[in-house]
């Protein structure tokens, strides 16, 4: 395995979030939407088609598949977050994991972690880099990180 390619394997977890905070918003929107709809509906119905409240049945259809989506994406995260973690426990030292750590399951930036961990930011990097190669050694044989997931 490559550095860019383990690289690519840490962030998988970062993309995941991203994906859970953009459905979130969804539903919330969904959400909303949804409320809004069946709202205009309940109180005038004279002279009224049944699209007020098909488009309200829609709505709720697709915050109930927005949900289920959601709970997919939140259960696939917490795998990978374990896959991570048990991945970077294999360095077995406790200074490069912290880096590791921090860089690729809390998703702070080399200063941020430069800073908790009272450290500057080159030394951030370079012990980022040694913790990615001593990673690369451990798993030379794979041609790509699918053979970890």
């Amino acid at each position: 395995m490559t550095e860019q390619e383990m690289k690519h394997w840490l962030k998988r977890a970062f993309y995941a979030s991203k994906r859970i905070k953009v459905l979130e918003s969804l539903i919330q929107q969904c959400r909303e939407r949804s409320q809004g709809l069946s709202r205009t509906g309940q109180h005038n119905d004279r002279g009224k088609s049944d699209t007020a409240k098909n488009g309200t049945e829609d709505a709720l259809m697709k915050l109930a598949s927005l949900i289920e989506q959601y709970e997919q994406e939140k259960a696939s995260l917490v795998g990978i977050y374990k896959e991570i973690s048990d991945t970077i426990a294999l360095l077995e030292d406790d200074d490069l994991q912290s880096v590791l750590e921090s860089r690729y399951l809390l998703f702070r930036t080399v200063e941020q972690t430069a800073e908790d961990m009272h450290y500057h930011p080159r030394t951030v990097r370079y012990k980022q880099k040694k913790a990615i190669e001593k990673l690369c050694r451990i798993f030379p044989c794979f041609a790509s990180f699918d053979v970890l997931q």
